[in-house]
């Protein structure tokens, strides 16, 4: 049998056809090593490769070993909690269109959130097919599309609540959930480019080297933090900080050298500067008083705690099923915005839907964290682990604040608060989170990679 026959009989095997160039040429390269070694021992070229050929062993069962290896593997636990909360969240657009006044609006919540639910799933399965590692070399490009957003909202001077927001046409779209998910994905690329075999340095002082990289990540993570802040959003820069915080932890774990260093290093400073911070955001009565009527809104009824007020009396009064025995206000809770989503569900649907609404978020955290563990690549790690720590840290931040245990702030649980643009942009980063996994066990090796160890 000659190699290129071999090489055909083992791709027939391998389904996923994308990685068999790879793997043939990996095993052409193995398989010429061989020939070489029996060469050397005396064997005439015709007799060497055939005795190599023989020596790799049956075409179809290494084809079949290598399929069961490198197929492409869809997370079903992973979307079928996604597709659960999917159902609240459509349920959540049911009650916003329960509480509309008028015939003609009483179906425009629900289509509309099934809407974007298609257009997240159109954009989703292309998102799913697509290679993820492609898009580690357009980090710069995909930093800019989010900064280029936040100018937009700005200069655009569309205000609501003080918030700036993009228009287009007669939608109104947060630049800050564009931004975030594009900031993280940026950063991941930025990290990822940091290696032991290739850091840039430069002498600016002295007696000093400075990674260049490093010096630009620092610089961008500050410059998205600001911009951030200007919309302004400060959930969306405290939420993007720790993510920062979190996947720059990964890295450096990776590296192994000098890590505790490091990492206290890395949190150290954010720390004290965030603490700084918060002593000059205290410092003024109004942010003191509305910090404490989140806990305790008693001690501000007629102000920053009616709201919370209003989430108590839903909460004392909250059946295991069906509407709560106080729903004063409860209409007007929900207008204030789809942040108080799930104190909305708890009023009309009690504590068993709202407690399967925590197990599901919990179960969508747990699952997250466990396919962290399961990537090998580190780039495909750092984006799971910022796309997890977005979805974890608002969907956590939101129930405890909708349970009066967190400071009152623009927080929203993914899937399940109503927003178009949010859902879409969930849908896609999941999305990017699934592309990931499918492809975890393909080993596409790198020139500079190891060659495949054939079995």
């Amino acid at each position: 049998m000659q190699i290129k026959e071999f090489l055909n009989s083992i791709c027939e095997q391998i389904k996923y056809k994308p990685i068999r160039g790879e793997i043939s040429k990996e095993i052409e390269n193995h398989i010429e090593d061989l020939k070489e070694k029996l060469i050397e021992e005396g064997n005439n070229e015709k007799i060497s490769e055939e005795k190599a050929i023989k020596q790799m062993g049956n075409a179809e069962e290494i084809g079949k070993k290598l399929n069961k290896i490198h197929k492409p593997k869809l997370d079903w636990k992973l979307l079928v909690i996604t597709i659960i909360l999917l159902c609240f969240g459509f349920l959540v657009a049911f009650i916003k269109t329960s509480n509309t006044l008028t015939e003609n609006s009483k179906d425009n919540y629900m289509m509309k959130y099934l809407f974007f639910a298609f257009v997240g799933l159109v954009t989703g399965i292309i998102i799913y097919f697509t290679d993820y590692k492609k898009i580690c070399k357009y980090s710069n490009m995909i930093y800019l599309s989010a900064t280029i957003t936040i100018i937009l909202a700005l200069m655009t001077g569309c205000r609501t609540n003080g918030r700036c927001y993009l228009r287009l046409g007669t939608i109104f779209i947060s630049a800050s959930i564009i931004a975030v998910p594009l900031y993280i994905i940026s950063f991941a690329g930025f990290l990822n480019n940091i290696n032991k075999e290739s850091i840039l340095q430069t002498k600016i002082f002295s007696n000093t080297n400075v990674n260049i990289n490093l010096v630009k990540i620092i610089v961008l993570s500050v410059i998205s933090l600001i911009l951030l802040t200007a919309i302004p959003s400060m959930v969306s820069a405290f939420v993007l900080g720790l993510t920062y915080l979190i996947i720059a932890t990964v890295k450096i774990i990776d590296l192994k050298e000098n890590k505790v260093k490091r990492i206290l290093t890395l949190w150290g400073i954010p720390v004290v500067l965030g603490i700084m911070l918060l002593m000059y955001c205290i410092g003024g009565t109004y942010r003191i008083n509305r910090i404490i009527s989140s806990f305790n809104p008693e001690s501000d009824p007629y102000g920053d705690g009616w709201l919370g007020i209003n989430r108590k009396l839903i909460i004392e009064s909250a059946q295991i099923y069906g509407e709560s025995d106080d729903m004063s206000n409860a209409l007007d809770l929900f207008d204030e915005g789809t942040n108080f989503a799930f104190i909305s569900i708890l009023a009309h649907y009690g504590w068993g839907i709202s407690l399967a609404i925590v197990i599901a978020v919990i179960s969508l955290s747990i699952k997250l964290i466990i396919n962290t563990a399961k990537i090998k690549d580190i780039y495909g790690k750092l984006l799971i682990i910022g796309i997890s720590s977005m979805f974890i840290m608002q969907s956590i931040f939101n129930i405890l604040m909708n349970l009066n245990l967190w400071i009152e702030a623009d927080f929203n649980i993914p899937f399940i608060s109503y927003g178009g643009a949010s859902l879409i942009i969930n849908m896609m980063s999941l999305a990017l989170i699934l592309s990931i996994y499918r492809r975890k066990d393909i080993l596409i090796q790198d020139k500079k990679q190891e060659k495949i160890e054939m079995i």
